[in-house]
């Protein structure tokens, strides 16, 4: 993320307080969120699959001459190999630059009353990064790419369909789990975040743009 802005975490105060005490990135598998029917929040049959595939109706030629239609298009989704094993931690991306990031879209706050949010973002990447790096994780972290929800192609963990955009995505995506959730503590961030309502974001967070330009020191990836 290398551009202004910050993450924010919404969800429940017990479980964001744990995230800034002991810095717990709780990580569900891949099929826990395929499973999930809420209304397009954290459910997505389509989240990490390889590759899909859409098809047009399927006409038949009857022996009458008489053509006729399937009713409907076809979608096929190619997963990954061992689903299971694939654990996600995500958050808000809060992007000043991105057209559609900021104000947060209000969608947001179904995910939970408060939200964390942090203070140095870089400094929370690279705690993140050491504990990945000392514990032998095979993971990858970056903003994940809205792709149009007729798209048909390669997917993978850091693409998703339009309608999902809203949630302005970065993730964590840690291989080799255990075939369920994942905990990985990073520990104690409360000297680098802060908790607040969920419906207090957008009148707590300001972006100021006046000092950004010739004077402003390159963001580390």
């Amino acid at each position: 993320m290398g551009e202004p802005g910050t993450l924010i975490k919404f969800g429940l105060q017990k479980h964001l307080l744990q995230l800034q005490e002991e810095g717990l990135l709780y990580m569900n598998n891949l099929p826990y969120f395929w499973g999930i029917e809420d209304g397009e929040l954290r459910g997505d049959p389509f989240d990490c699959n390889a590759r899909i595939e859409r098809g047009p109706k399927i006409g038949l030629t009857l022996p009458d001459g008489k053509e006729v239609f399937m009713e409907g298009t076809w979608t096929l989704r190619m997963p990954p190999s061992e689903p299971d094993k694939i654990n996600l931690f995500c958050m808000y991306a809060l992007r000043p630059l991105a057209e559609g990031s900021f104000p947060v879209d209000a969608k947001n706050l179904r995910f939970g009353e408060h939200a964390l949010v942090l203070i140095n973002r870089n400094e929370f990447m690279l705690r993140i990064e050491s504990v990945v790096k000392s514990q032998r994780i095979k993971a990858q972290a970056g903003l994940v790419e809205y792709v149009d929800d007729c798209y048909k192609g390669e997917l993978g963990p850091f693409r998703k369909l339009t309608k999902f955009s809203y949630q302005s995505e970065w993730r964590l995506v840690c291989l080799d789990g255990p075939g369920g959730p994942r905990e990985i503590r990073i520990g104690s961030i409360r000297d680098i975040s802060a908790i607040i309502r969920s419906d207090e974001v957008n009148k707590e967070i300001r972006v100021d743009f006046e000092d950004f330009g010739q004077n402003a020191e390159p963001d580390r990836p």
